[in-house]
């Protein structure tokens, strides 16, 4: 996997649960879903990772996304 700037980050919720990926800021888009970050901490090989958490609302599976302008 290729990270942007060596940071990854874990997904929680949704359909990219348990993923960790590629990415920073305060929004990630994985697979058409939102995920912003919250101030909770989770470790993945030894590292402190930031967690992202699912937005449902802004999930172009459950039919909305950029209609709704979430991102």
């Amino acid at each position: 996997m290729r990270t942007v700037g060596g940071m990854r980050v874990p997904l929680r919720g949704g359909p990219g649960d348990g993923q960790i990926v590629a990415g920073g800021g305060e929004t990630i888009v994985w697979r058409a879903c939102l995920y912003e970050i919250t101030p909770e901490r989770g470790h993945h090989r030894g590292a402190e990772l930031r967690i992202y958490q699912h937005r449902p609302d802004c999930c172009e599976t459950y039919g909305r996304g950029a209609e709704d302008l979430c991102e």
